[in-house]
């Protein structure tokens, strides 16, 4: 189950879902980075209020993305970009909520706006933000492929 399966504005609860899902999970692995690298709170209450600090705001604005997403496509009737903005933006508006600051509410709101209108972008016109890239060098059958720059002469 994924935010792709269902078209935009049919299926909310499970676009909502898929997304707090692995804006939750993200949010674990910055709490982790967080309390390991930088908080190094002593104690399992200090570490549990760092993990909650970081990991509830950034499931809560993957809920938000699709929730707004979803709701703005289905009261306007158009499936485009302008719902993918409005979703962005209201993510980077939970984030600044969470930061209790607006200087960071406004920037992250901008960005997550524009990366959501890219993707919707990607999704129209049928290309990938970050293309598959087969590795052949360091794989197990290396010394199938040859690597030299020349191929020799016969």
């Amino acid at each position: 189950m994924g935010y792709s399966d269902h078209p935009d504005g049919k299926e909310c609860f499970e676009k909502i879902w898929a997304c707090t899902k692995y804006s939750g999970l993200l949010g674990l692995v910055v709490s982790t980075y967080d309390v390991l690298m930088f908080t190094k709170p002593q104690g399992y209450v200090p570490t549990l209020g760092a993990y909650v600090r970081s990991t509830v705001p950034l499931a809560g604005a993957g809920a938000a993305f699709a929730a707004v997403t979803c709701a703005s496509t289905a009261l306007r009737g158009k499936d485009d970009k302008y719902n993918y903005l409005l979703g962005g933006g209201s993510a980077g508006g939970i984030i600044g909520v969470a930061a209790r600051s607006f200087r960071v509410g406004v920037p992250v709101a901008f960005f997550l706006g524009a990366a959501a209108v890219i993707y919707k972008d990607s999704k129209e016109n049928g290309w990938e933000l970050f293309p598959k890239i087969t590795h052949r060098v360091g794989s197990f059958d290396h010394v199938n492929y040859d690597f030299t720059l020349q191929k020799p002469y016969k």
